[in-house]
This record gives structure tokens, sequence and C-alpha cells, in this order.
């Protein structure tokens, strides 16, 4: 008995450990001079000394740029024999562009229903954002369009991807602050058939928490 448990305990720490070490650190200043803010639920967030959200009700949202995971396109293909289910460039930038449209879609309905107007050009009281996501790793793209006869392809979880989106006071053009957050989708254990849909669906629930807790920190910001 005394055995076993000794066996276990060295297993729990052996796991402690290695979450240690996986998990990101981040410098305390930032490369353009922000400083590191702990936040709670976010992975990090640097701001401007002094800087608030408080005169902000107006925002405007820059286009989104996407980027996938390292390796991603390579990895996807190294099992794929078929060539019609193969991921293309044409693949990719169609992907980053649903992505990029979900994610403004999300963030104005978010922001509107809320009370902040979503606006085009700069100005007085107007937030700018930068959003970038950055890391996007999806599990099982949906090629059915590609491929003759029906084809389905059943995961898990939908993947992951990363928000690095910077803050800008638009009428002066000032950085305030930066947000960096990783978040994968929903992982039920049980595996599931994954389509462009589902997919989409998995991405606008993480769209919604990050807009969520944007529309938090402004309505907070007027608060105080």
């Amino acid at each position: 008995m005394i055995r076993k448990l000794s066996g276990v305990l060295a297993v729990m720490l052996a796991l402690v450990m290695c979450s240690a070490v996986a998990a990101k650190s981040y410098p305390e200043t930032s490369e353009d001079g922000l400083q590191l803010t702990k936040v709670k639920n976010i992975d990090a967030v640097y701001w401007r000394e002094g800087a608030s959200l408080e005169a902000y009700d107006m925002v405007m949202i820059s286009d989104v740029d996407v980027s996938f995971r390292k390796n991603w396109q390579r990895d996807q293909n190294r099992d794929r024999i078929s060539l019609n289910s193969r991921i293309s460039s044409e693949d990719m930038t169609r992907i980053r562009a649903s992505v990029a449209e979900g994610f403004l879609e999300v963030f104005t309905k978010q922001l509107e229903e809320a009370g902040y107007s979503v606006v085009d050009t700069p100005g007085e009281n107007v937030l700018s954002l930068v959003p970038a996501i950055v890391d996007l790793d999806i599990n099982a793209p949906d090629m059915s369009m590609q491929q003759p006869g029906i084809t389905r392809t059943y995961t898990t979880s939908a993947g992951e991807m990363t928000l690095n989106m910077a803050f800008y006071d638009s009428a002066s053009n000032s950085l305030i602050g930066r947000v960096i957050d990783e978040r994968r989708a929903m992982d039920t254990g049980n595996l599931r058939w994954t389509n462009s849909v589902t997919n989409r669906q998995e991405a606008n629930i993480i769209f919604r928490s990050w807009a969520k807790r944007l529309v938090k920190a402004l309505d907070e910001s007027r608060e105080l």
C-alpha cells in the first residue's frame, strides 16, 4: 500500500512539474513599453500606466489578421492521400477570411447590444482595436466540398487559437494596451461530427467570450 501511494504521489508530482513547465511566461514589460498587468482568466494584459477606457463609447475594429499554427498545413496534409482532400493555399485563404468575418460579426454584435457604437472612422471617444488571431489550429477543417461522395470527420475538439489585440486611442493613435489570450474549443472527450458549421459555432463561442470581456472592461471603466 505504501509503495502504491508513493507511486501515485510521484506521478502527481511529475504532472504538476510538467504543467509548470508548459505554462507560458510573459515578460514584465512588452516590446512596446507596456507593463504586464494581472487580469483574471486572461493570459496576459499589457497596459500603459495611467491609461483608462473610461472615455470611450465608440469602437473601431481594424481588419482581423489571421495566421495558422506553424506547420499546420503540412501536418494536415501528412495523412491525406487523395489530392482532393489536401489543404491548399486557397483553402487557407478561405478559412482565414471566414475566421476574420466571424470575429468581426461577433464583436460588432456584442458591442452594439451593450450600447457601444461600432464605427469606421477614428475620432474623439473612439477606441481603436487592432486584432490578430494567431496560432490558429483547426483539428478538422471541412473539406467535404472538395471531395466526391459523403465524407465525415469526427473529433473531440474543434481546435484552438490565440488572440493578440492592441488597443489604441483612435484620435491620437497612441497605444493604450494589448491583450494576449489563448483559448481552446470545448473538449467533450467524445467523438463528434466536425464540419464547417460546427467549427464556426465553436469559434463564435470563443469570440463571444473575448467580446464579453471587452464589454465588461468598458462598462467597469465608465462606472469607476
